[in-house]
């Protein structure tokens, strides 16, 4: 069920990244060449030093939060149970992604394993929902990951309701700033908008949702590129076609 739209997303996420690339036995640099520094005196080549460059490359953190308050029962969070399998078995075996999901309410928050052992179908709907904490969380762990480009996804139904719209949208903003990509997958219309980049998944169309999110997340490459003061520009909302 999720293998044909994971496909097209697994393309998109292997070059969602930039990583440092380092040139060797060049004229201009910080650092010494050392590996080929007999052979350049041996051969009286002044290429003695290595520089770095920023390429794209697969080098990144994926972090998926999950609403799981009571609202989200029945279709909702079998939208967003799926969803996040696609999100899985796209980012499943690419050197140089790392991925992490997780549940959250009002006040828990589910380990939900990642893309190898993940355990999103176990998540149950229960309770109330705080998106600012379940965001700030995963957004911890992902300060923790050696990776360069660091991706947040929220998937959830609405608004929140043990915190403000304010302090979430507030929340988005920083992060954003502070150079994380912050993306929602909206399994219902939303009321309020909190998240600048977001596809609605109000229906059974997850094909065309999983393409207007691989278009929203090649936008964020470009802003990334551009750097972390560009990420909250432009963009906006997508539906599927």
């Amino acid at each position: 069920q999720v293998r044909r739209p994971a496909a097209r997303l697994r393309a998109t996420l292997a070059s969602l990244g930039r990583g440092w690339v380092t040139q060797r036995r060049r004229l201009s640099g910080r650092r010494l060449d050392r590996q080929g520094l007999v052979g350049a005196v041996v051969r009286g080549d002044p290429r003695l030093l290595t520089s770095r460059r920023v390429e794209m490359r697969a080098d990144l953190f994926v972090g998926v939060a999950i609403d799981c308050s009571g609202s989200m029962e029945g279709e909702n969070l079998e939208r967003a149970q799926l969803f996040a399998a696609v999100l899985a078995e796209a980012a499943r075996g690419i050197p140089g992604i790392d991925t992490r999901f997780f549940g959250f309410t009002d006040d828990t928050i589910y380990d939900a394993g990642d893309a190898r052992h993940c355990a999103v179908a176990g998540l149950d709907a229960d309770g109330g929902n705080n998106d600012a904490a379940g965001l700030f969380h995963v957004a911890n762990v992902a300060r923790r990951s050696r990776r360069q480009t660091r991706l947040l996804v929220m998937i959830s139904d609405g608004s929140p309701t043990e915190c403000s719209v304010d302090a979430l949208r507030d929340l988005v903003a920083r992060l954003t700033r502070q150079g994380f990509l912050c993306a929602q997958v909206a399994v219902e219309d939303l009321d309020d908008v909190c998240f600048p980049h977001y596809v609605l998944l109000d229906d059974d169309d997850l094909a065309g949702a999983v393409r207007a999110f691989a278009g929203v997340l090649e936008r964020l490459i470009l802003m990334g590129v551009k750097g972390p003061s560009n990420a909250g520009r432009g963009g906006g909302g997508a539906r599927q076609p």
